[in-house]
């Protein structure tokens, strides 16, 4: 399996090894020994590590990894990691062994520890089926590469998603034959485009709207998406608006940006296109104006996975955001009606920039602290055209993304989830991938706690993957205190500032990372010393070596716990 592994392409194993990997640890040492090829193995003394590095690796290059766990319990650890693939959906291939079921000592790998009785879940799968796209056990040693191989083509066909594999500890070390290769059949299945005639209905709506706008979170996952992207809101006139933005969908200096707020312009557009987008708008908040052309383009549409989710459209069309960008820029492009409004639609455009701007508040600030906005604008100052951003700061994701302004696909990623603590992890993967760029993770306290830094920066440090992480420090979890104010804004908790959630204020948090690995720690509480610590720590990653900045930023909560 392993070697088949890396005649995929595979190239790591990203691995948290436990009783049931006996038949694995001897692989691995044999190919090591023998010279054969094999991914590398790296460990990661937490499933979160795991995972999130593996997904880090998949969202720079849509490559699926191996990722290696424990029985059900390693599994459970999985945690957080796995909604954020299924969400995010990048592909991997998640491994679990389970235990093993004789015990008459006569079969290799058969029961000899306790644990093989209390770790024995009669439903191990169930822990992750709501997450994966497809699992299955192994139940004959001889089936092993089609197996890999069915996960592998289920894993990278869009929407890209993980997939789960078990196997008892005993089928593991069964001997086999290797087969002949046949990679070459298994490919993911290809997607499509538009049908013709909705190609020129979109475009046909385009043209005879006034207020177009395209709302995006993930088609920056095909980096000439954002080129395609680009040309059709300039060759028509259209106004884009990213929200929850997992990769760099669109130039953020660009004239027709219209920003990263929620909500913002629905209530006013006479056209909507959706594209690649989970969550739009909040229909408790706003809602389309009455009459507007609503179209739906996703290579996930219907969003199966998800509950409740209902946002209606005249066309909703499964298809690749890439060959449907190209059909309607085609069908534009040699269309006369395409000049027709434009220069109506830039004007509103503007306008709608201004206004947009001139709306903008400033956060209450009366401790005089760093804000999220200056630490922001001061991390911009260290982007350069190599510069990966990681971020998971979620009180901040729009001060995050209305400052940085990134303009280069393939710059900017966030988790696609909402299982925190990924940032710091998925910055292992992201330099595995990418070794001659430099990763900075904008994290926010809870985000880097939830990471499991101990396990994040030893692995960093281990397999040689520095990276900058910069700490928005308010002192605890903003974004409970939001949902509560939001929901009981006279309530007493926001009269009394009680919360119960203001939990790192006096935490050495950068300490942590650099008790486990050669990390070099800084704290930061005045602005005075920010952009010349910033450099400094930016510099030691220039060396080698990981670093992280525990920036204190507008505490959150006043209240003493205790």
């Amino acid at each position: 399996m392993i070697e088949r592994a890396a005649c995929l392409g595979i190239k790591y194993i990203f691995a948290n090894l436990g009783s049931d990997h006996p038949a694995f640890i001897e692989a691995f040492a044999k190919l090591s020994r023998q010279g054969k090829p094999m991914p590398q193995i790296i460990i990661c003394p937490h499933e979160m590590t795991a995972l999130s590095a593996a997904h880090g690796y998949a969202m720079m290059t849509r490559e699926p990894q191996l990722v290696l766990v424990h029985v059900d319990v390693g599994t459970q650890n999985l945690g957080g990691s796995i909604h954020n693939a299924a969400r995010g959906r990048v592909p991997a291939i998640i491994l679990a062994g389970l235990c093993p079921v004789t015990d008459s000592g006569g079969r290799i790998g058969s029961r000899n520890e306790f644990i093989h009785y209390i770790q024995d879940a009669p439903r191990q799968q169930e822990i992750v089926s709501q997450y994966v796209k497809w699992s299955y056990e192994v139940r004959s040693a001889d089936m092993i590469e089609k197996i890999l191989l069915r996960g592998f083509q289920i894993a990278t066909t869009p929407p890209d998603g993980p997939v789960y594999i078990t196997g008892a500890r005993e089928i593991w070390d069964t001997p086999v034959d290797s087969s002949a290769g046949s990679e070459g059949n298994w490919q993911p299945a290809r997607t499509a485009g538009l049908p013709a005639d909705a190609a020129e209905e979109i475009h046909r709506s385009l043209c005879e709207s006034r207020r177009p706008i395209i709302i995006t979170s993930y088609i920056g996952r095909e980096p000439l998406a954002v080129e395609l992207l680009v040309k059709l809101s300039e060759k028509l006139g259209i106004g884009v608006c990213e929200v929850s933005s997992q990769f760099m969908n669109f130039p953020g200096d660009h004239s027709n940006h219209l920003g990263y707020r929620r909500n913002a312009f629905v209530d006013d557009a006479d056209l909507i296109l959706m594209i690649d987008v989970d969550v739009p708008w909040i229909p408790s908040q706003v809602s389309p104006a009455l009459g507007a052309t609503i179209f739906h383009i996703d290579i996930d549409p219907l969003k199966q996975n998800l509950g409740y989710w209902h946002f209606p459209a005249r066309g909703t069309y499964r298809a690749n955001s890439l060959d449907a960008l190209a059909q309607v820029l085609a069908v534009a492009n040699s269309s006369v009606a395409s000049d027709a409004g434009r220069p109506s639609r830039l004007a509103w455009i503007a306008e709608a920039r201004t206004k947009s701007l001139g709306n903008k508040r400033t956060a209450p600030n009366p401790a005089d602290a760093i804000t999220a906005e200056e630490l922001t604008t001061a991390g911009r100052e260290l982007v350069t055209d190599r510069t990966i951003i990681i971020a998971e700061a979620p009180s901040s994701t729009e001060i995050i993304q209305s400052r940085l302004q990134m303009n280069r696909p393939g710059s900017f990623f966030t988790s696609g989830g909402s299982g925190l603590g990924f940032a710091i992890n998925a910055a292992i993967g992201a330099k595995l991938a990418a070794p001659e760029d430099e990763v900075i993770a904008l994290v926010g306290d809870g985000s880097y706690q939830f990471g499991v830094p101990s396990s994040a920066y030893w692995a960093a440090s281990t397999y040689r993957t520095p990276f900058l992480t910069i700490i928005y420090n308010n002192g605890g979890w903003y974004s409970p205190k939001l949902s509560a104010t939001w929901v009981h804004p006279e309530g007493q908790a926001a009269q009394t500032d009680a919360f119960w959630v203001n939990v790192t204020a006096s935490a050495r948090l950068a300490d942590i990372a650099a008790a486990c690995g050669e990390v070099a720690s800084f704290r930061v509480a005045e602005r005075g010393g920010l952009r010349e610590t910033l450099q400094t720590a930016l510099e030691v990653v220039r060396s080698g070596r990981s670093a992280v900045v525990d920036v204190a930023i507008t505490p959150m909560s006043g209240q003493v716990l205790g």
